[in-house]
């Protein structure tokens, strides 16, 4: 039933960094004390000491640690939901992580990395585990990797089959990621199919997104990267606040998992945010701007 999953996604979101908590994040005198600020959280303290064996200076242990935890975090909510329709659902809410994955590794392999190479900073995604990561590094091509997604469920194969031919015959990368995102997309819009209020509210959240999605693209065209960067990251961070809000309107619904999924993002950005303060010096304005209101 919905309701077990949204009572174990409930006691989730209590262990959520509180404001006051990132603030001092946001405060900290270097990579180092932002580290060992994150180790202080209970639901970070794992996640730390996992990255700490890594041996990376602090900055990258930051970011290693949120890589890591968000994924824990989406990857276990499917599992929270017994009844088929209820988990495709919420597998369609947490398919974003996996498929910024399989976009990074293509762009690695196009950039020449081995498969060596990537297997070894891999970090498994919402619904794809490492071994799957690393399966798709190996493949023999990235035309392959892309079937091999579809064949994993986090691309719709009739779309993938298009994106490889697309790769095969020597398209643009840019060409190739939009065909790569829509098999992404249409594989959200199958977990979607069906009746009732739930499944028409994750609709609405996809077309929501891809809205937005859009509007950053004619943003980029218009006024360029640095700008359509900063506009897209102040749209993200305002449409996840606006999920997290409604979640406490729909208490037995979908609502729950879907801000819960927003919580998580948001609070990924805003210790990315807090470290960008602390390593470049962003200013208090841009950090609303660019991270939320925390």
């Amino acid at each position: 039933m919905i309701e077990y999953g949204n009572a174990r996604v409930a006691a989730l979101r209590s262990r959520l960094l509180s404001p006051a908590e990132v603030r001092r994040l946001e405060e900290a005198g270097g990579g180092a004390e932002l580290l060992g600020l994150l180790e202080r959280a209970e639901d970070w303290r794992d996640v730390v000491h996992e990255v700490a064996s890594l041996g990376a200076d602090p900055a990258g242990a930051v970011e290693a640690a949120v890589e890591r935890h968000v994924a824990a975090r989406l990857a276990a909510l499917p599992r929270f939901y017994a009844h088929d329709d209820a988990v495709r659902l919420v597998e369609a809410l947490v398919l974003p992580l996996d498929h910024a994955r399989l976009l990074a590794l293509l762009r690695r392999r196009r950039a020449g990395e081995s498969p060596e190479t990537i297997g070894a900073t891999i970090v498994r995604g919402a619904l794809l585990s490492a071994a799957d990561l690393g399966r798709l590094a190996r493949s023999s091509s990235p035309a392959e990797a892309v079937v091999v997604a579809g064949g994993l469920g986090i691309l719709s194969i009739p779309d993938a089959r298009v994106a490889a031919a697309a790769i095969r015959a020597g398209a643009a990368e840019a060409d190739v990621e939009a065909l790569v995102v829509a098999a992404a997309d249409g594989a959200r819009d199958v977990r979607a199919i069906g009746r009732g209020a739930a499944a028409a509210e994750v609709r609405h959240m996809l077309a929501d997104e891809r809205h937005a999605r859009g509007a950053a693209l004619a943003e980029l065209r218009t006024v360029g990267a640095a700008s359509a960067t900063f506009v897209g990251r102040a749209a993200t961070a305002a449409r996840l606040e606006a999920l997290v809000r409604a979640a406490r309107r729909d208490p037995l619904g979908i609502g729950p998992v879907a801000g819960y999924v927003a919580a998580v993002e948001l609070e990924a950005m805003r210790i990315r945010a807090a470290l960008a303060r602390v390593v470049v010096g962003w200013s208090d304005r841009l950090l609303a701007r660019l991270a939320g209101a925390a």
